[in-house]
């Protein structure tokens, strides 16, 4: 079993039973409040990168990723040897730099705000960084479909958003084909054909013919998608001020899905390290294989 975005809205509302309006426009909101949650919880190697920047000489900040969520190293390149620079609290990185203008080769930093790490001294030269994290993969929220409409009047524009007329459902438009197609971020409310649909920017107006399949899948809704789904369901009965025990009982279950992604996490790991190992010892017995470093 797995879900696409579309697949994940109808059993939210088939298990709440609920297709109240205000509810289901909120149904982008409980997923990707679901998806933070298991994030959260759950350190997966899938969800790891590197990336390099540079720091700039006598600016103490070093720029934040924009999908990250949690470090797992930070090196900076010194005279052609990496070195790796300790992550400790805000408040330690701010009172060890308590001068800014004294700089050196950076020792520490700390996640500062959403945007800047901070550094400890203060660079004093253009350093290479290697940062290694975990990062927020792209939510099945932002899944896309293909709308078709027809009578249109006036031109449509890309990254406007539109409005169904009858149905109330709001989106993005991604990408325009023709002046009939486009490519649209899936709303939480359903288009209904036939209905009218308007661009805030633009003004033009134009008919619902139809709506492409949702074929999207995410690591998470094809590997984990009892946690996908309890996760959301969690959030969408704290919306409702559902009854206490059901609530209870999905997060029950979504605690016992997110062991079950740590363990598959961590077999994964384990299968990687006896395969890595397989292959040093091979090397040793002079056989010229690849090993991991």
């Amino acid at each position: 079993m797995s879900y696409t975005y579309t697949t994940l809205k109808t059993a939210i509302k088939d298990y709440t039973e609920n297709q109240e309006t205000t509810f289901v426009s909120h149904l982008s909101d409980f997923i990707s409040s679901a998806e933070e949650r298991i994030f959260k919880s759950v350190d997966l190697d899938f969800f790891r990168k590197n990336v390099n920047g540079t720091t700039t000489a006598s600016n103490e900040f070093l720029a934040v990723p924009d999908d990250y969520l949690a470090s797992f190293s930070l090196a900076i390149e010194n005279s052609g040897a990496r070195e790796f620079i300790i992550q400790k609290d805000v408040n330690f990185v701010q009172e060890y730099n308590s001068t800014i203008a004294t700089t050196g080769v950076p020792k520490y930093y700390a996640l500062y705000d959403v945007n800047n790490f901070i550094l400890a001294p203060t660079p004093n030269a253009a350093f290479t960084a290697e940062l290694h994290y975990y990062f927020r993969p792209t939510s099945l929220t932002a899944s896309q479909f293909v709308l078709t409409v027809s009578s249109v009047s006036g031109t449509f524009q890309a990254s406007e958003t539109i409005t169904g007329g009858t149905s109330g459902a709001s989106t993005t438009i991604s990408a325009i084909t023709s002046a009939t197609v486009f490519t649209v971020v899936i709303p939480s409310t359903d288009f209904t054909v036939g209905e009218t649909v308007t661009g805030a920017t633009s003004g033009a107006t134009g008919t619902v013919v139809s709506t492409s399949a949702d074929t999207t899948e995410t690591w998470l809704s094809e590997n984990a998608p009892n946690a996908m789904l309890y996760g959301s369901l969690v959030e969408a009965y704290t919306f409702m001020k559902g009854e206490p025990d059901v609530m209870k009982m999905y997060g029950d279950r979504f605690n016992e899905s997110l062991i079950r992604l740590k363990d598959y996490g961590e077999a994964r790991e384990n299968a990687d390290a006896y395969e890595w190992d397989w292959l040093e010892e091979q090397e040793h017995e002079d056989c010229h294989c690849w090993t991991r470093r």
